[in-house]
Order: structure tokens, then sequence, then C-alpha cells
């Protein structure tokens, strides 16, 4: 069974099942998030309102999925992750003094970085954790969230409509 098959399976043509796959594709990224979008904006979305609720239902299952690392985040602490850091980090090429520059500027940019990142490809599944890590207010976590995943989320559901419409 392809990956499509999978999908479509799990989805069952619903906007549910769209905002499911996109809650779940945040904890296992079997399939990258674009291709995932791509292939609900082929499939799925009949038309322009279809587009709309599709949009809206994976942007909510992205951001559920966001705000369950947000939390995983939080439950680590600071503490936790500046010790493994300490510990660690050479193995990943990531010194104390680097970690601390970054840890910096996350600070400092915090809103911008989180909804900038969601439209990155990678760092938009991990940068949810750091804003747990370092106490990003829950709100503005929120926004961001909601807003860089309604740009990624709606570009590539737009491009499977307009695929499919071209078939």
């Amino acid at each position: 069974m392809t990956a499509e098959h999978v999908m479509m399976l799990v989805a069952g043509h619903t906007v549910l099942g769209a905002g499911f796959l996109a809650l779940a594709e945040k904890f296992l990224p079997v399939v990258p998030s674009s291709a995932l979008l791509i292939l609900l904006g082929m499939n799925i979305v009949a038309g322009p309102g279809d587009l709309a609720l599709m949009l809206v239902a994976t942007t909510i299952g992205s951001s559920l999925g966001c705000l369950g690392l947000y939390a995983l985040g939080m439950a680590l602490g600071e503490g936790r992750c500046a010790a493994f850091v300490a510990r660690y980090g050479r193995y990943l090429l990531l010194s104390r003094a680097r970690y601390d520059r970054l840890v910096e500027g996350y600070r400092r940019r915090h809103f911008q970085v989180t909804f900038l990142g969601q439209t990155i490809p990678t760092a938009r599944a991990y940068l949810p954790l750091p804003a747990g890590i370092f106490r990003m207010a829950p709100s503005r976590f929120m926004l961001a969230i909601l807003l860089g995943t309604s740009l990624w989320n709606g570009g590539f559901l737009t491009i499977g409509y307009f695929m499919q419409l071209g078939a």
C-alpha cells in the first residue's frame, strides 16, 4: 500500500481526517508535510469552499501538534536542555557558547522565529520545543503558530488543488 493510499484511508475524504493527519505529521513525519498537503489538495479539495475548510482543519491539526511539542519543551525545561548540551553538545557540533548565543537570539525574537519557522522545512518540526523550553507566552506562541502554519498549509493545499484542476 502506498503512502497516498494510507493517507486517503485515514483521511476518509473528510476534513476531520485531514486535520488528524496534519496533527499526526508533527509527531510521525513519515511523509513530508508539503507532500501530504499537496496530496490532500489534489484528492480531497473539490472547490474553493473545500479549500478553505481544509485550510482551517489542517491548520488546527498542525497547531495542536505544535502545542504538544511546546508542552514537551515546557516539561523538559531550560535546565535539562542546557545540561544535555553541556554533556553531549560536542557530539552534535554544538558548543555551550554557540548554544548560549542561539538561546539569546531566540529570546530576543521568539515570536518572529516561531512564526517564520513554520514556513521552513524541517525547522517547523522542531521550533515548538524551544518555545516551550524557554517559556514563550502561550498566547503569543499560538498566534505565531497559527499564522505561520496557515501560510505553509495554505500554499501547499492551493498547489495541490490547482494541480488536480489541470489534470
